[in-house]
């Protein structure tokens, strides 16, 4: 069986391979980096786009926030929900983000968890999320390093867990294809950015950024040495409109 997806529906069989992986050390310091940067006094509401079975949220809680979770997979929602009971999970595609109602104090988005679709997308998600922001809000971003990516591209390697993996660039998208123990085929495509490209990005839709972050803090620079590198944000004095009609 292949699903072929071009949005964050990550399947079952990925999570329960990849994201279930990821060290409790590395979750803390994403919780804890984002109440450094959004103290939860100050930024109480927060927004996780993408927040898949709740692997951050449930620690971001833990800190203070009072905490919502979008993301397109119900069945992942039906995971967050049961590790932060006291969370609002709510079922939405993020590139139709514009169309909620409430408003939020930070907005963060792991693991590059935009940009699966189009670019003119991606502008498009950007503004929508200065739009629930309030004046003066945070938005943080965690992104892949395009060149990084370039310099670890694979075919045919076999993950330690037990997946097929290819990964290559192309287009400007970073394209993953994992083959599962089953015989599933996730094939899952997302758009990167240069640092220097996603700061322009978000200056257009509404945010003046800070400097870039490495493993989220200032001690070193984004480059081909790191997978990921982050971006906090913040909006203006008053809020943008959409550039879409809700």
């Amino acid at each position: 069986m292949t699903t072929m997806q071009d949005t964050s529906n990550y399947s079952r069989a990925f999570y329960e391979t990849f994201a279930a992986a990821i060290p409790a050390g590395h979750t803390a310091l994403e919780a804890d980096a984002t109440a450094r940067l959004a103290p939860p006094e100050a930024f109480p509401r927060l927004l996780e786009v993408a927040c898949g079975t709740g692997r951050v949220i449930a620690a971001l809680a833990a800190r203070g926030f009072d905490v919502t979770g979008i993301d397109a997979n119900v069945e992942a929602l039906r995971a967050a929900r049961l590790s932060t009971p006291r969370g609002r999970f709510v079922g939405l595609d993020f590139r139709h983000i514009g169309h909620m109602r409430w408003t939020f104090d930070v907005v963060v988005s792991y693991w590059n968890s935009i940009g699966f679709s189009t670019r003119a997308d991606d502008e498009d998600v950007l503004r929508a999320m200065a739009t629930i922001l309030r004046p003066g809000g945070r938005l943080l971003l965690d992104l892949y390093h395009p060149d990084w990516l370039a310099a670890h591209q694979m075919r045919g390697v076999r993950d330690p867990r037990g997946a097929l993996v290819d990964r290559w660039l192309e287009d400007g998208r970073s394209c993953h294809r994992f083959e599962y123990a089953d015989g599933s085929v996730d094939d899952i495509r997302f758009n990167v950015y240069r640092p220097g490209e996603m700061t322009d990005l978000l200056a257009r839709t509404g945010y003046v950024v800070d400097a870039p972050l490495v493993w989220w803090a200032h001690d070193d620079v984004p480059s081909a040495a790191y997978a990921r590198y982050q971006l906090a944000a913040r909006t203006g004095a008053s809020r943008p409109t959409s550039a879409r009609s809700a």
